[in-house]
């Protein structure tokens, strides 16, 4: 084999492997789902949402200034997986970490039950077809 081909084989290869990747054939479809967190009947601004399904792949997203968030699971705002989601929120509060230590206790800025899986008491119910809109108003 001359050096000029070694080249074309390395391309080759990996035009092979990218037309592999990120194809999504395996992947679950996802219904598009979108919500509002209130604490306190306030809008809750910076908190990480995530819906956790019975099985698969869970989805995520963070509130804005209005409380509002969209949930991605593969890519950006495609929502999630239909079916029923255990769903945790959490917010660490701005003032608790030290500037400077890595290893400063963070606390929460909303009771830490709703960051449990298992103690959260907050649940959804994603629809393949239709509007997924969930509205969750969060008290002490």
């Amino acid at each position: 084999m001359s050096k000029t081909m070694i080249p074309h084989f390395v391309i080759l290869g990996m035009m092979v492997l990218l037309a592999g990747c990120g194809s999504g054939v395996d992947r679950p479809s996802t219904a598009k789902a979108e919500g509002t967190v209130r604490f306190e009947n306030q809008p809750l601004a910076g908190a990480s949402v995530s819906f956790i399904p019975k099985s698969g792949r869970p989805a995520s997203g963070f509130t804005d200034a209005s409380g509002h968030f969209v949930l991605r699971t593969f890519e950006a705002a495609d929502g999630a997986i239909p079916g029923e989601h255990t769903v945790m929120i959490s917010k660490v509060a701005a003032d608790t970490k030290k500037q400077g230590d890595m290893y400063a206790t963070q606390k929460s800025a909303i009771p830490e039950k709703y960051a449990d899986l298992k103690k959260s008491g907050l649940n959804a119910t994603v629809n393949a077809d239709g509007e997924n809109k969930f509205d969750f108003d969060l008290k002490k």
